[in-house]
């Protein structure tokens, strides 16, 4: 099985699964992240309030940057790295070196005990800096101007999160939904945005992650009211 560097990190259109494309010819990188062709424009929805939830959150350290965070985010958009190994440092290094981005296209990675270990959530710079994402491309950038990109590594086309990934991100995405007022239902697939990938993989289970989210909200409303 390739490596990371031998494997698309997410965000390019796929042929015919995950988020591969060409490669590049003097590198031993995946190829790049984007597809330069046209994708299905996507409208910009209205912000919904989301189902009860806890504002009080505190989340991890680094969840809640410096400057607190902007009220610009109205999604988030779920990824896979599309490769066996991987974390925000190569992930970061792949972007600078063959992208020539100035840093790390995601906000967020969850580590599958690779480079990092099992479950392992990194902040991104990006987020640090309340910055757009680099990581869904569509032809107004509304999902990088507004949407939290979270990358777990791994390729669900051919395995599934671990248990630790997805607990980190239920986690991570209780944190976000009640600080940003997200509403579960604007809680993305790079695919599902696009509909020119099958990132973050079929064997991501979205509908699972939603209902989950759902129900620890209301556990966390109910406690937060007695």
């Amino acid at each position: 099985m390739r490596s990371f560097f031998g494997i698309v990190a997410c965000g390019a259109m796929v042929a015919a699964s995950g988020c591969s494309s060409q490669r590049a010819s003097s590198w031993k990188y995946p190829p790049p992240l984007f597809d330069t062709r046209a994708e299905r424009p996507t409208a910009p929805q209205p912000r919904v309030q989301p189902a009860p939830s806890a504002p009080a959150i505190a989340g991890e350290p680094g969840w809640l940057p410096p400057g607190g965070i902007k009220q610009k985010w109205t999604d988030i958009v779920i990824h896979h790295s599309a490769s066996r190994s991987g974390g925000a440092a190569a992930f970061d290094r792949y972007h600078r070196t063959v992208q020539h981005w100035d840093e790390l296209g995601y906000h967020f990675v969850i580590g599958n005990g690779t480079d990092t270990r099992d479950g392992q959530v990194e902040v991104g710079g990006r987020w640090t800096k309340q910055k757009h994402g680099a990581h869904c491309k569509t032809p107004d950038n509304y999902y990088n101007e507004h949407g939290i990109g979270i990358c777990l590594v791994g390729d669900f086309s051919k395995t599934s999160p671990s248990a630790a990934q997805l607990a980190s991100l239920q986690r991570l995405l209780l944190f976000l939904t009640a600080r940003c007022h997200i509403p579960v239902s604007r809680i993305r697939t790079h695919g599902g945005v696009t509909h020119k990938t099958q990132c973050p993989g079929r064997n991501f289970p979205l509908a699972q992650v939603q209902r989950n989210l759902t129900l620890s909200q209301r556990r966390m409303a109910t406690a937060g009211s007695q």
